[in-house]
């Protein structure tokens, strides 16, 4: 159960998460970073692992746009357009998505893309990247993004519905909620601190809240949420927000009163759900979480991380029906960049476990080796398909070899330490 033990797990995947980045291994360290948010962590540990967070996200979307422009190049339009997405999607620095999004906006005006654009050091596989330098070629001056651009890229994270909320904002809102977003957190609280009291509302209160987490002020952040709530009852990001900071104080049960607030605030049903099976998983209250997370699923949420986490509680429980069909509903790209044609890692992993469609296992394993070549997870998974299969020689050789890989993570290697003395 080495996967089930590392979903969601405690602040001892931190060095876990450090190790990956250095060894540039970036989409493992993102999906470490998705298991972290669910840990209790200090207000050090959290603003560390933004930080690695943002420079795996950085360095993936740097790869993928090189991929991107290269392909472009090479007239591979739908290749192309893949890379981009993602490369969008996984940036957290501004230019970089401001990058990506010219790109494909180029490619929706059929308008020609400049040979320039795509470094002289762009390859033709993902795999055989190596980004040693993840930082953004500086833009032009003329290439930078006004406000109107800024403001939209930011926005591509909030409900739609929201998001028409804040570009209906005054022009000094707007600037302020861009500071930021930008990390200018003392200059947004500036600027935000000017506006009449006009502008002083719900959206007002949940930026601001936001800003003063960020800047280590947990209580008045709280104030700030709790006062944007009083206002719009229905405001999702505000809650989780409140949610977040009280589970970083161990505040469990104030948080899950404030939930129940919510709820019966007539706040959306899956939504609620799911923080309180969020909260009780990280009190490691395994029945509640499983049963708080199977209500929202039933009400219609879908977030990954809640069904991936009913399907691993449900797996320990033995209930493998119930969880193979939770993991099958995780898209084949919720693995990031390593994920097999067809099949999600997750199930992949599950179905190893239970030594069935090992085939299949192994050729989504064998992908993911090929997409992530630096990465002794998936070979170890390889190894361990192989043994599943019966190909002993082969399976206790490769498992040799990867066991002897310092990329290897100390959890994965107890693993493959374990079933080699008993192969």
């Amino acid at each position: 159960m080495g996967l089930f033990s590392r979903l969601f797990s405690s602040k001892s995947d931190l060095p876990a998460l450090r190790k990956a980045v250095s060894q540039q291994r970036y989409a493992d360290a993102l999906l470490i970073v998705e298991e972290l948010h669910h840990s209790e962590l200090s207000a050090d540990e959290s603003a560390e692992i933004e930080t690695l967070a943002a420079q795996a996200g950085n360095s993936l979307a740097k790869i993928n746009l090189d991929e991107g422009l290269y392909l472009l190049k090479d007239q591979q339009i739908e290749r192309a357009m893949e890379h981009l997405q993602l490369a969008q999607q996984q940036a957290v620095s501004d230019a970089l998505q401001q990058q990506a999004a010219q790109a494909l906006q180029q490619v929706n005006t059929e308008q020609p893309i400049p040979v320039a654009a795509a470094p002289a050091n762009s390859c033709s596989s993902c795999s055989s990247c190596d980004p040693t330098d993840v930082e953004a070629a500086p833009l032009a001056d003329e290439d930078h993004p006004d406000m109107d651009a800024q403001l939209e890229l930011i926005l591509t994270s909030y409900p739609e519905e929201l998001a028409s909320r804040y570009q209906q904002k005054c022009a000094d809102f707007q600037k302020a909620f861009i500071l930021g977003h930008e990390g200018e957190e003392i200059e947004a609280m500036k600027a935000f601190g000017k506006l009449p009291a006009s502008e002083q509302d719900d959206l007002f209160d949940f930026e601001v809240g936001c800003i003063m987490a960020r800047l280590g002020e947990r209580g008045k952040a709280c104030d700030a949420l709790y006062s944007a709530l009083k206002q719009n009852p229905n405001l999702l990001l505000a809650t989780e927000s409140m949610v977040s900071i009280l589970v970083s104080l161990k505040k469990y049960q104030t948080a899950i009163d404030f939930i129940h607030e919510m709820m019966e605030k007539n706040q959306d049903a899956g939504f609620c759900q799911a923080q309180l099976a969020s909260v009780y998983h990280v009190k490691n209250d395994a029945d509640n979480a499983l049963s708080h997370g199977l209500k929202a699923l039933e009400a219609g949420h879908s977030d990954t991380r809640i069904v991936l986490m009913c399907a691993m509680l449900l797996e320990a429980k033995q209930q493998f029906d119930e969880a193979e069909a939770l993991y099958r509903k995780i898209p084949a790209s919720g693995g990031g960049c390593c994920s097999g044609a067809g099949m999600n890692l997750y199930l992949a992993e599950f179905l190893m476990r239970q030594k069935r469609d090992l085939r299949k296992v192994l050729d989504t394993f064998n992908s993911a080796c090929r997409q992530e070549p630096n990465n002794p997870r998936w070979q170890l998974r390889v190894a361990q398909t192989y043994l599943a299969l019966g190909w002993e020689k082969r399976g206790k050789d490769l498992l040799s070899i990867v066991l002897r890989d310092p990329n290897l993570m100390e959890e994965l290697r107890n693993e493959g330490q374990a079933l080699l003395a008993t192969a």
